[in-house]
């Protein structure tokens, strides 16, 4: 009778399930796998733990081209200048980022230093397709003292998860905006497969304070963002935390009808709504020198008509997200360390959409 009862629930099961989840998985339209992208090459990151090289090794069996050349900066350029306004505390800066940090970005100047021909044939300036760069403080990168530098020499870092490449980004370099000082940093980043996901936008920051009675480091004066500290009282002050930006910045095989950029939107965490919020200016909070996660909700062609998608339009491999953080002025209370390795973008991607990736589609 048992027997007979469950064979009876499982048909019954059967016919509840729509038709798509009868079909093969071998007849899958499509396979996925988890995907990181960064500012250059991304096995070279300092922030690879032993979570993100778990990609690197799947990429490693699953691709014909090499690490290198699947991860490393794209060889095209963006096309065309976009300079996104960037708000801080109600004060609008235009075009706020004229170059990047060298040797850090491959092509020097961002205005004028890489090169992309016309229509006409004539070469107009452009900006690179990946690049990290800073206005407002002295762009000459630093010895981060959060990541290695300015530690015992027992913690110094000397690689990341993988620990076997010869372009770590050790010892690490970031740059710096003291306290009371402002500041604007920018990411731009290629997404090299079709996203199948939202993108979490994974910040690791350096973030400490000063204090009278002990020297400046991660593990004396570590600090959140906005926090004043007043020797026995702590204040928090909105206005002083640093904004975030993003953007969706068309690639060379961008969908149908995405020309132009178009802001990105987030999804509230933990309580989500229906409600997108644009990434446009957003205060957030970061501490000491911990991982934070902003989730960019997937952007879809026709957005909120097929579900709770954000506006403008698919994203595929090849296309780019711009991130501007920025950093109040004068009520600034901490001292910020940025390069270009802070930034990760995580997400899951299509399975033989990559930039570089091969067509396979198996999970061997």
């Amino acid at each position: 009778m048992l027997k007979k009862l469950i064979t009876m629930l499982f048909g019954a099961a059967l016919i509840a399930l729509p038709a798509t989840a009868l079909i093969p998985a071998s007849a899958h339209a499509s396979c996925y796998n988890p995907e990181f992208d960064a500012v250059g090459l991304d096995t070279a990151n300092i922030f690879v733990d032993n979570v993100l090289a778990e990609i690197v090794f799947f990429q490693r069996g699953h691709h014909s081209k090499g690490l290198e050349d699947f991860s490393n900066f794209m060889d095209y350029s963006s096309g065309w200048i976009f300079n996104p306004t960037v708000q801080i505390n109600g004060a609008n800066f235009t075009n706020a980022v004229p170059r990047g940090s060298a040797p850090d970005t491959p092509f020097g100047a961002l205005a004028g230093g890489a090169h992309c021909m016309s229509t006409t044939g004539d070469p107009v300036a452009c900006q690179p397709a990946e690049f990290f760069a800073v206005a407002g403080t002295n762009g000459t990168p630093v010895y981060d003292p959060c990541f290695g530098q300015g530690l015992p020499d027992k913690f110094y870092a000397t690689s990341n998860a993988l620990g076997d490449f010869d372009n770590y980004h050790y010892p690490y370099r970031s740059v710096l905006t003291p306290e009371r000082s402002g500041a604007i940093y920018r990411w731009r980043i290629v997404l090299q497969q079709q996203p199948a996901s939202d993108i979490s936008i994974s910040i690791q920051d350096c973030v400490l304070t000063e204090t009278l009675n002990c020297p400046t480091g991660i593990f004396t004066t570590p600090s959140e963002t906005g926090f004043y500290n007043l020797g026995p009282y702590l204040v928090f002050l909105q206005s002083a935390l640093p904004s975030i930006s993003a953007w969706a910045i068309p690639g060379p095989w961008a969908s149908l009808g995405f020309s132009q950029p178009f802001p990105l939107y987030v999804r509230q965490q933990p309580q989500t709504s229906a409600t997108l919020c644009p990434i446009q200016s957003l205060p957030f909070v970061s501490t000491a020198f911990f991982d934070e996660s902003i989730v960019a909700a997937m952007p879809m062609t026709g957005g909120s008509a097929y579900g709770n998608f954000a506006q403008g339009f698919s994203l595929n491999g090849g296309d780019m997200i711009d991130i501007s953080i920025g950093i109040p002025q004068t009520i600034n209370p901490n001292d910020y360390y940025f390069g270009k390795d802070n930034v990760l973008l995580k997400y899951i991607g299509v399975t033989g959409t990559g930039v570089y990736g091969s067509d396979e589609c198996d999970a061997d």
